[in-house]
């Protein structure tokens, strides 16, 4: 494990005690907490699915010149999200809710409008007008999900220091967050795309995608204040352990340090790899089922959603008992190998002259299911973990940097996002040589297409394993950490940790 130096010699915060004991936090906080989450997924997910659809095939926006608006989304967030995550951690000023919910509030609302008026640009854009739309809206909603999300998973690790009951609450978010996004994924298809016209695919009509946006845009919001007010008793937390005053910068090597930590870079890395490796294989899903396997149909598609989420939340379930007896790096290594190996099989099992087809919408069901199933484990083990490094880093630094932690990994999720558009929207125009705004490619565009699909995803997959063999935080010292810490904290610190929540 790396030995860091830290920020500034002067004396800092003194060591914390974690926040609550194991069994603290109530089913319901859980579950209101845990609703939050779906704000985020449902945007990621509404993202992934139309994002490069929309603008390259239905507003007829070159795939480069989406990569170019994704790559300065990409800027943006590498400025802004670990900066929300120090403000998050050390505010300056004095927060009317308090350091976390302020900003949660603040972004909740903003995310949701950003969302809507992103679906919406007028039609008959020409492209540079078109071009800018996307750039500005999709800054808006990147700068609204990170006031609120980067804090709010600060909450769910500040919430519990027990080993276990950190993955019964990430657990717990992980499967409201499915369910969210599976409601999304497939309401999005059959109330705005519904198979009216045989033969036409409905979501090459413009008109639904400005409801949509209008609809799911209100629901992030209502999630995310709903998450708010859900642990608006906890607002305060830690509040008085905050040191008042700061130098100007601290950020810039406190940011240095958290990526030198040996614990974080590893699984920093890994997370960030696997969910590029999600992300490019769902910005691509509507390409690869409309011209790889020609499965046009909408009521499809909602199956195919559906069946994902469902096997999630199934999985779900499965890894938050398991991780109870097994450590958290094996489950995420096995999940991210079966999902290599399935993300293998849909380039290389279907598709024209392969063994199963075109069309096959069975074969593709339980390729969905096995993917939602095994894949479900990002969204729990990944952020369970993360909290466990937080405890490693507070005992070696002597200060607490959740907000600084989140804020790195949110950059990680919106990097993925930005870096999944990017990529396909160059790799479709110039490998693919996707025709933008035609229905109809030619053999080679559509082989090619297959491949972006399946083997791309499935090497950032592989490269993701690389990452995490490396990581040693173990469920035993993990324990260790978390005494020592105890043993440290001032007294008063160690009677509040006792309170139930």
């Amino acid at each position: 494990m790396s030995t860091l130096d830290h920020a500034s010699d002067r004396p800092i915060a003194p060591p914390l005690a974690p926040v609550a004991q194991g069994g603290a936090v109530s089913a319901r906080v859980r579950l209101l907490y845990g609703a939050g989450d779906a704000a985020n997924t449902i945007k990621q997910g509404l993202f992934a699915l139309f994002t490069l659809f929309f603008y390259t095939t239905v507003m007829g926006l070159p795939g480069t010149w989406v990569g170019i608006a994704a790559a300065i989304g990409l800027l943006w967030d590498a400025v802004v999200d670990p900066f929300i995550g120090h403000l998050s951690d050390d505010p300056p000023w004095r927060l009317p809710f308090g350091r976390r919910h302020t900003f949660m509030v603040v972004g909740g609302l903003v995310m949701g409008v950003g969302f809507a008026l992103f679906f919406s640009p007028p039609q008959g854009l020409d492209t540079l007008p078109l071009f800018l739309w996307m750039v500005v809206t999709g800054v808006l909603v990147r700068s609204g999900n990170s006031l609120y999300s980067i804090p709010y998973y600060s909450v769910g690790a500040e919430l519990s220091d027990d080993y276990h009951e950190r993955t019964t609450i990430t657990a717990t978010r992980g499967a409201m967050a499915l369910l969210g996004t599976m409601i999304a994924a497939t309401l999005s298809v059959t109330l705005f795309f519904p198979d009216r016209v045989p033969g036409i695919d409905p979501k090459l009509s413009y008109a639904g995608y400005p409801a949509m946006g209008l609809l799911f845009g209100l629901l992030m919001t209502v999630l995310a204040l709903t998450a708010t007010a859900g642990t608006w008793h906890r607002r305060h937390l830690r509040a008085d352990r905050i040191p008042q005053e700061r130098p100007a910068d601290d950020f810039l090597p406190g940011f240095i340090a958290a990526l030198r930590f040996d614990s974080f870079r590893h699984l920093f890395l890994s997370f960030a790899l696997f969910y590029l490796g999600v992300v490019v294989n769902s910005t691509l899903l509507i390409h690869y089922l409309t011209y790889y396997v020609e499965i046009r149909s909408s009521t499809a598609l909602a199956q195919l959603q559906a069946t994902f989420y469902v096997a999630a939340l199934v999985g779900a379930l499965l890894w938050m008992r398991l991780a109870r007896r097994v450590e958290k790096q094996r489950l995420y290594l096995l999940s991210m190998a079966v999902v290599a190996a399935l993300l293998v099989s849909a380039w290389a099992l279907m598709g024209h002259g392969r063994l199963l087809g075109t069309g096959n919408v069975g074969a593709m069901l339980v390729g969905q299911g096995l993917a939602g199933f095994f894949g479900s484990i990002l969204w729990i083990v990944p952020a369970s973990m993360l909290a466990d490094v937080a405890d490693e880093y507070a005992l070696a630094h002597d200060r607490r940097r959740e907000g600084a932690f989140f804020g790195i990994f949110n950059f990680g999720q919106q990097i993925a996002t930005g870096m999944s558009l990017l990529l396909t929207g160059l790799l479709l125009d110039h490998f693919a040589r996707l025709q933008a705004g035609q229905p109809l490619q030619s053999e080679a565009t559509v082989a090619r297409i297959g491949m972006l699909f399946g083997l791309l995803p499935a090497l950032l997959v592989l490269a993701a394993i690389g990452q995490i063999r490396h990581y040693r935080l173990t469920q035993q010292r993990v324990r260790e950490v978390q005494a020592t810490l105890r043993s440290k904290a001032p007294p008063e610190a160690q009677r509040a940790d006792q309170t139930v929540i």
